[in-house]
């Protein structure tokens, strides 16, 4: 097996306000099975604590990641990165901005839920310090009589040192 291309691991990711939200949806309809629409990724880019982030590398979009901050807790709602940008760093580029962010606005852990059969996204949360706190039988849709459970991940975000 080659190694990861690492071309896009330098990319810039920018904050997506709400006029980013068709950029999103299109984002979601390539790389996700269940795309969102422009009013759906609107409408949680209007909600308080809410935040997008765009990676792009050239002007080029390669995903995008909306999480909200909320009572000392974040969540990421939503990841998604480009097929042709997998497995170069992008996501992991975009949950590293996402949890600094989170704890620019105060909270201290950051959960989210993935697809147990997602193996690739469970290991690049494993990697950026997430453990499984629970789980949610049946969660996601994978065809007309096909489920799958969800993963409920945490990480810690601020963590104190006892003298």
């Amino acid at each position: 097996m080659n190694p990861p291309d690492r071309s896009f691991a330098s990319c810039t990711i920018d904050v997506a306000g709400l006029s980013a939200a068709p950029l999103v949806a299109a984002l979601t309809k390539a790389a996700s099975d269940d795309p969102w629409s422009t009013e759906a990724v609107a409408g949680i880019l209007a909600l308080p604590g809410s935040f997008g982030l765009i990676a792009q590398s050239a002007g080029r979009p390669l995903g995008f990641l909306l999480a909200q901050c909320a009572a000392g807790e974040s969540e990421i709602i939503n990841l998604a990165v480009a097929p042709e940008a997998r497995r170069q760093g992008v996501g992991a580029a975009l949950v590293g901005h996402a949890m600094a962010r989170a704890r620019t606005n105060g909270a201290q852990a950051m959960f989210l839920e993935v697809a147990a059969d997602n193996e690739a996204a469970r290991a690049l949360y494993e990697r950026e310090g997430f453990k499984q706190v629970g789980i949610r039988h049946d969660y996601y849709r994978k065809g007309p009589n096909n489920y799958t459970d969800a993963l409920v991940l945490r990480c810690e975000l601020i963590t104190t040192t006892q003298n």
